[in-house]
């Protein structure tokens, strides 16, 4: 995402458009057209409205904004997933939950056992 907002940023000072001037054609707030040329995903609005605001903004500046859209699409598919947990990690917090599970059951069941046979 950054290297397409530098893109579109230079393409935009080479032109010598200002941010001022472009928000006005593209009616895309200054805010959002500098979290484009940045790659600041934070202070974006959701992705479908993003991918307009690429659109929109390439052609705007006489580029093909289905490329930059196709790019960005591209470069979202090709971010790294996020980290499994460690080796074991899941695994240590699972297995005590389940001892916690079976003898809090094996002691209710001890209880009910003396209960019932006390009571009959």
């Amino acid at each position: 995402m950054k290297q397409i907002g530098k893109e579109l940023k230079e393409v935009r000072e080479e032109k010598g458009i200002s941010l001022e001037e472009i928000s006005e054609k593209t009616k895309i707030q200054p805010r959002f057209l500098k979290a484009i040329e940045s790659g600041n995903w934070r202070e974006l609005p959701e992705e479908v409205y993003l991918r307009g605001f690429l659109r929109t903004y390439a052609d705007a500046l006489g580029l093909d904004g289905k490329d930059f859209v196709e790019s960005y699409n591209m470069s979202r598919t090709q971010e790294v997933p996020p980290s499994l947990p460690e080796e074991g990690e899941d695994e240590d917090s699972g297995r005590f939950l389940l001892l916690i599970i079976i003898v809090v059951l094996v002691g209710l069941g001890v209880i009910g056992f003396l209960v019932w046979h006390f009571l009959f």
